[in-house]
């Protein structure tokens, strides 16, 4: 339950980082910088979320 939960932060933090990049190219890069970390983090959340009810 660690190990996901702290997935969870990384890729919420590089979603950060990712989201800054793109305003900072002003658009120019691709949204999913910010995107698919975010996704891997809602992903890696909700697996915590379960492993607790689980328990």
């Amino acid at each position: 339950m660690r190990v996901t939960r702290l997935l969870s932060i990384i890729f919420a933090a590089l979603t950060i980082c990712g989201a800054i990049y793109v305003f900072h190219t002003g658009g120019k890069a691709n949204a999913g910088y910010a995107v698919i970390p975010m996704i891997l983090s809602l992903l890696f959340l909700r697996w915590t979320h379960v492993m607790k009810t689980q328990k």
